[in-house]
């Protein structure tokens, strides 16, 4: 009875042994999850921190880049407000022109001058005529550029204020 004893206490001896050796793997399991789960949350935090920084970084650009520009105007403003008391009439770029007249599209067109067409468009939220001189028109560029001039010096109530 003693032998039976001894060998059903050595059973549970070693069934008590193997549940700790399968309590202590889960546990090295439990803590090697827990660890990478915490490095990805680290990784995570910083990934967001860098991003943060990066947007900062960008924020700060944009508004430098706006206060610039804002500077750049004023001084074109500046700029221009002094030509003006300088100048009789201001040049536009063809730019200006082609942007106005969406590139001298037929639907502003108005009429045909000596010169070529005349396109009817918005110049500084001014409506304006647009003479365009033909390419094709050898001694028309001279009689036109002094049209150009004398129109300058001259005030017509039915042709209207000369803006450049």
């Amino acid at each position: 009875m003693l032998n039976l004893q001894a060998t059903e206490l050595q059973r549970w001896k070693l069934a008590e042994e193997r549940k700790f050796e399968e309590a202590k793997l889960a546990e090295e399991a439990a803590l090697a999850i827990a660890e990478k789960e915490k490095a990805k949350s680290k990784a995570a935090m910083e990934a967001a921190e860098a991003a943060q920084r990066i947007a900062d970084i960008e924020s700060r650009k944009r508004v430098d880049a706006e206060m610039k520009a804002l500077k750049e105007s004023e001084a074109r403003t500046k700029a221009v407000n002094a030509l003006a008391k300088d100048v009789r009439y201001r040049k536009y770029s063809i730019e200006e022109i082609e942007d106005a007249t969406e590139f001298f599209d037929d639907k502003y067109k108005i009429g045909e001058g000596g010169y070529g067409p005349v396109y009817k468009c918005y110049l500084d939220h001014t409506p304006v005529a647009v003479k365009a001189l033909r390419p094709d028109a050898a001694q028309g560029r001279s009689q036109f550029q002094k049209e150009v001039k004398s129109r300058n010096n001259v005030y017509e109530i039915h042709l209207g204020l000369f803006l450049g």
